[in-house]
């Protein structure tokens, strides 16, 4: 953890008094041993020895000096079990030189480390939780008593509300299969709840700052410390990124959506969120190519992003790369797909099975339609192209004729459509999908016309 140049001082401050003091006490044992010596050779008659007599105060001396250092080495060794004194004192004087950008980095870590620990420290009692969870109760948080809270509009104020309704319906339900939370399963509440949050505003077109203010409270009342919820949310975005911590924000966002559209059991599905939580995470995926296999490389493309940001503003447009992004790491999460890179206007994967490809399409295209329909103000548009084949593997990421074709398949589909080679529908043969013909196509790089085919997506 970082610590400030004072800390540092009272380490070293704390390091010194501790050594002179054991130098006092080591000195003082030593005098006596030293006298206790002294008086032997004068009780045993030595002291008449000539050669003893010369070099009386030789000997008394060394006694003193090997008594001083074994006083000191037993002191050091039997001190050193209980005070990291030594450590703390290099740590501070290691952190002390780091750059401005390493202690960013420092910091951000420690923030996120703080708040998984916080989230284990949470009441463990369901009954508790839910005992404090009174919408009328939590009016007074959120109302900018804290340093950096912002005040609720009631617009806000009625959203926390219903999102408390909500949260106290799924812990309810809940308590029956689990009365307690061990710490694992109480972190993963809290990054549902964030997903609730946020969904929940974004549906409301809250100001992000009130949404972060909603969140706090909330995790607030669940037993995180308000401090603690505060760094939690500020790297809820990191939280994003990792397929480990997405699946479960995601089942937050969707339940709640189907809370809104009058689904009869979404405050039930939190106990299925956990399950999948739980369960043992799928083998990480490997290049099927590796073993001379085929691999489906997949381009996902915003569409009219440009043209977003001249309307609609950077947040605005920022906004919808976050939505984009989200979704189709949520889809690639889902059916064991691999991120390759973030192309800025979307994402490059690959499926080492092709049907998965053509799965996670259809979910992106879907999901990216419900969000449409909930957030109707500034629209995500995405394009997709699927292809097949064995790439060139190198550095984490993938070339060859493969992942081009991809690519300029993505290129001529049109805002909301799927379009695969003629490869990719022969690998898919049988399966429960609906393929449309749209003829050849000229494609860069390409003697011949490549024939594409649109699936269908629509339920």
């Amino acid at each position: 953890m970082a610590r400030s140049s004072s800390g540092k001082y009272d380490s070293l401050s704390k390091l010194v008094t501790q050594t002179l003091m054991l130098a006092i006490v080591s000195c003082i044992i030593a005098g006596l041993v030293t006298y206790v010596v002294s008086l032997g050779l004068n009780h045993s008659g030595a002291i008449n020895n000539v050669t003893v007599k010369q070099n009386q105060l030789q000997i008394l001396f060394i006694v003193y000096v090997i008594t001083f250092i074994f006083a000191m080495i037993v002191f050091t060794f039997l001190n050193s079990g209980k005070d990291s004194d030594w450590e703390e004192f290099n740590a501070a004087e290691e952190l002390s030189t780091q750059t401005p950008t390493s202690k960013q980095g420092l910091n951000r870590q420690d923030a996120r480390w703080a708040a998984e620990e916080e989230a284990a420290l949470a009441n463990d009692n369901l009954e508790d939780v839910i005992a404090a969870m009174d919408p009328q109760d939590s009016l007074a948080v959120g109302e900018g008593d804290q340093d950096g809270d912002v005040p609720l509009s009631q617009m806000a104020m009625a959203v926390k509300n219903n999102i408390l309704t909500f949260i106290n319906q799924a812990l309810e339900f809940l308590k029956k299969s689990r009365p307690k939370l061990d710490s694992f399963n109480k972190f993963g509440i809290n990054l549902y709840v964030a997903g609730v949050c946020d969904s929940m505003a974004t549906n409301k077109d809250l100001e992000s700052e009130e949404t972060r203010q909603i969140t706090i409270d909330i995790l607030s009342i669940l037993g995180t410390k308000p401090n603690q919820a505060r760094k939690f949310v500020d790297t809820f975005q990191d939280y994003l990124s990792n397929p480990k911590y997405l699946n479960i924000i995601e089942s937050g966002r969707e339940d709640v959506l189907a809370h809104i559209a009058g689904a009869p059991d979404a405050g039930q599905r939190l106990g299925s969120a956990l399950d999948r939580w739980n369960a043992k995470s799928v083998a990480s995926h490997s290049n099927a190519n590796a073993a001379g296999g085929t691999i489906a490389v997949m381009f996902t493309d915003i569409v009219g992003s440009t043209a977003m940001t001249q309307n609609h503003g950077d947040e605005a447009a920022q906004q919808v790369v976050r939505t984009h992004d989200r979704i189709v790491r949520a889809a690639l999460n889902t059916y064991h797909g691999q991120e390759i890179k973030h192309t800025g206007d979307g994402i490059m994967a690959s499926f080492a099975n092709t049907a998965n490809s053509v799965n996670a399409a259809i979910y992106i295209q879907r999901k990216t339609d419900e969000s449409n329909k909930a957030n109707p103000t500034v629209p995500l548009g995405i394009k997709i192209g699927i292809n097949a084949g064995e790439p060139i593997v190198e550095n984490n990421d993938l070339y060859g004729t493969a992942v081009q074709l991809s690519a300029r398949i993505a290129d001529k589909a049109s805002n909301h459509e799927i379009f695969v080679s003629e490869v990719v529908r022969g690998i898919c043969a049988g399966k429960k999908y609906k393929f449309k013909n749209r003829g050849g196509r000229d494609m860069k790089g390409f003697d011949e016309p490549i024939t594409l085919y649109e699936v269908e997506w629509q339920t």
